[in-house]
């Protein structure tokens, strides 16, 4: 996979898709139907919002970590700040995210072969590869419904991460990392895909999944009870 600069790292111009792009099966009678939507009603807006204000909260706090990681010890050591964290579960809910139903992230080059982005990722991240492909700015974010027979619709909103300085110091090139650091790597990740990497390329996806908020009627009529 060819690998893009992008205009910085974390930050991305955002472009406007035009409604539906492509499906991630030809039959939704037998598999999921995975749509791009450009939001237009209020719950389309407000499921993109709720999903974008979750991912910058994660972000921002793996980047702080990270930096904070490095700056106190070995790149080594540091391995373990640059996952998802388990979050705080009540209910089999996230705390204070309780829309928030799965979290992931994803890449054409995976460091762990548990971040493999299924069907409908893999069309997020061809999208995004072909946006870079053809010299355009990538999106801000992609809104995604998910339509499967017999369930309620599953909404997903994925926004590009990019490499910053701290996240080369493991994804760069295996010739700029310490034996040490290498050596921990491999024993962790033996199918590690996701090196090679400067500051500033495209890295690949964060993911949340939104549940969909209850309907407007609905709301008033618990508030009555």
């Amino acid at each position: 996979m060819k690998l893009h600069p992008l205009r910085a790292a974390l930050c991305f111009a955002s472009v406007f898709l035009t409604g539906r792009i492509f499906a991630a099966s030809t039959d939704s009678r037998q598999a999921p139907h995975a749509v791009f939507i450009n939001p237009s009603s209020p719950e389309e807006k407000e499921i993109q919002s709720t999903g974008e204000y979750t991912i910058n909260r994660l972000a921002m706090t793996m980047v702080n970590e990270l930096r904070a990681a490095l700056a106190k010890g070995p790149a080594e050591d540091a391995i373990a700040i640059c996952h998802l964290k388990s979050l705080p579960m009540t209910g089999g809910k996230i705390t204070g995210l309780p829309r928030i139903t799965a979290i992931k992230r994803t890449s054409l080059k995976v460091r762990a072969p548990g971040n493999a982005p299924d069907e409908a990722d893999k069309l997020a991240l061809d999208y995004i590869d072909r946006a870079l492909n053809a010299g355009e700015s990538p999106p801000k974010l992609l809104l995604q419904r998910i339509d499967a027979s017999g369930s309620t619709p599953e909404w997903r909103v994925y926004r590009p991460l990019g490499i910053t300085p701290q996240c080369a110091t493991c994804h760069g090139e295996h010739a700029e990392q310490s034996p040490a650091l290498r050596a921990k790597l491999d024993a962790l990740y033996p199918a590690d895909q996701a090196t090679g990497y400067s500051p500033g390329q495209w890295r690949g996806l964060i993911r949340v999944t939104v549940a969909e908020a209850p309907a407007p009627a609905a709301r008033s009529m618990v508030k009555k009870s």
